[in-house]
């Protein structure tokens, strides 16, 4: 099927997808830490293409897949294309930011995130945890509240649900994947991370998106909406201190133990490396 505007919706999302593979070839060649993310969105990305493209799974609309899709990656794009604007103003050779040190054009999340993989000793596997969670728990509320807005969401949940199994199950193919490109000893790390790295697998895709489902609704509700917005906001901040800092004395002994022993391990891909 083909839409007023002339684009399927596997090709509204193919163009998610050329955009983002634009952005992981730019990443890869500065170095930049946000290159593992990229390149895990672009994979997931490309597969809701396919199924769009195949109609398996079958969606009731695709339309609407394509447009959550396409606003999910505005909202993605738009906060990486400020902190490009930050990063060309103030140029940086190494060295940690301060979340506070990012424009307010860049989201709270998106700054919490950008900070915290600035550290000396930050991990590939911490940097796609981190930026999965600022774009479930934060941009993706939003963007299911911009599309009610629209035509209303609570018709399409079976759609979500079936965007939510197709993409826990891409995951641990994807990590592989991610593995290979950027840091083979990424599963040594969950030694590190013990089950801190939940939000990488099926069952933490399922349970984040659908946590996204609710916030969207508290966003609706003007009774809860300021309170909502506070706290997606402040979830991404939480999830950082949990992983870099544990409530628990011995845990924090342990992780600050670990972190000296086991290196970022961190690799690039050549140049012409396939990004596919």
């Amino acid at each position: 099927m083909t839409t007023p505007g002339g684009l399927s919706p596997a090709e509204k999302v193919e163009r998610v997808a050329r955009e983002l593979a634009l952005r992981v070839g730019r990443y890869d060649a500065e170095r930049d830490h946000r290159a593992a993310f990229a390149y895990t969105y672009y994979r997931l990305t490309t597969s809701l293409t396919t199924a769009l493209r195949t109609g398996t799974p079958p969606f009731a609309e695709p339309d609407w897949v394509a447009d959550l899709s396409v606003s999910l990656a505005s909202a993605y794009f738009s906060a990486m294309d400020a902190t490009d604007t930050w990063l060309a103003a103030f140029p940086r050779s190494g060295g940690e930011v301060a979340p506070g040190d990012l424009p307010d054009a860049v989201p709270p999340p998106w700054r919490d995130v950008y900070a915290a993989s600035s550290v000396r000793h930050s991990y590939v596997l911490e940097e796609v945890l981190f930026s999965m969670m600022a774009h479930m728990s934060y941009d993706l509320p939003l963007a299911l509240r911009s599309l009610d807005a629209r035509a209303g969401n609570h018709r399409h949940i079976g759609d979500f649900h079936r965007m939510n199994d197709l993409l826990a199950t891409c995951v641990d193919e994807v990590q592989d994947d991610l593995a290979a490109r950027y840091c083979r000893g990424l599963r040594s790390l969950d030694r590190l991370f013990t089950r801190d790295d939940e939000l990488f697998t099926n069952y933490g895709i399922r349970m984040a998106r659908g946590l996204a489902w609710f916030n969207s609704d508290r966003l609706r509700e003007p009774t809860s909406a300021d309170a909502a917005t506070a706290s997606i906001s402040r979830s991404t901040a939480a999830f950082i201190t949990r992983i870099r800092f544990p409530g628990d004395w011995k845990l924090r002994a342990v992780s600050r133990l670990l972190r000296l022993l086991i290196p970022p391990r961190r690799q690039w891909p050549a140049p012409g490396t396939p990004i596919d």
